[in-house]
């Protein structure tokens, strides 16, 4: 049976002018325990959030807003906060430099972001593990490739299994549409990509892609955790983070 064949409504979370904001609580550890709720938040862009999403996001205690996108998809659609009440962090993966042509394949970008982009991802997982730092969301233009990515990193960290990682990654499936694939083209033709680009990619999720991206980072580093300690994290940094999300049984 699927370990998401219940969603509870803690899952998507219905904030104005979003599409696809989900806390990643209640996924089963390897040390028995559960990822906790109200804790990671995964998100698409928030610059259309209103008053009532913004008073939404403080409910939950959000001390931190990760921001993954690039500079230019920032200054188009800056996040609606004010950074008063939170802090926001931007820690673009790409740094502008990715350049993809139409016509290559979703995997390879996941396979580039991970051969060639260590350095940014293993900075957002590292971001997440300051004191303090959670609950936090992490977004970026759809919630679904950088995101997923950095999520998935931290979700591993946590000893969440790679099937139900790649289960919560495709959940992105139910929430981007028509709606959504009309708005980030508009906003991604900005940016310089072809709107076959934005069709072929900007939706698409399904499982096996994730699980291929972190196999291809055991093959190479034995491990996720060896993979972010290559490129910068520390054992304390790590064990911080899995301790902040795993609620064990026992608490």
């Amino acid at each position: 049976m699927s370990t998401l064949g219940n969603l509870t409504p803690q899952r998507h979370l219905s904030f104005a002018g979003t599409y696809n904001v989900r806390d990643v609580g209640g996924y089963p550890t390897a040390s028995g325990g559960t990822i906790r709720w109200g804790t990671l938040i995964r998100a698409d862009a928030l610059h259309r959030l209103d008053q009532a999403a913004l008073a939404a996001v403080a409910e939950l205690g959000v001390r931190t807003v990760l921001d993954l996108r690039e500079d230019g998809e920032r200054a188009a659609a800056p996040d609606a906060f004010d950074g008063a009440t939170l802090e926001l962090r931007s820690l673009p993966i790409f740094a502008d430099r990715l350049a993809v042509a139409a016509d290559v394949p979703l995997e390879r970008i996941y396979q580039h972001m991970v051969e060639d982009f260590g350095d940014a991802l293993t900075a957002a997982v590292r971001a997440l593990a300051r004191p303090g730092a959670l609950p936090a969301i992490v977004h970026c233009s759809a919630g679904k490739d950088r995101t997923g990515v950095v999520v998935a990193l931290a979700l591993s960290v946590a000893g969440v299994a790679p099937e139900v990682i790649a289960e919560d990654y495709a959940l992105t499936s139910r929430y981007l549409g028509a709606e959504f694939l009309a708005d980030i083209e508009r906003r991604i033709a900005a940016l310089g990509l072809s709107q076959q680009h934005v069709r072929d990619h900007a939706i698409a999720c399904p499982p096996e892609l994730i699980l291929s991206t972190l196999e291809r980072v055991n093959e190479r580093h034995g491990s996720v955790a060896e993979f972010l300690l290559a490129h910068g994290a520390t054992s304390d940094e790590l064990a911080a983070l899995r301790t902040a999300l795993v609620e064990n049984p026992e608490e």
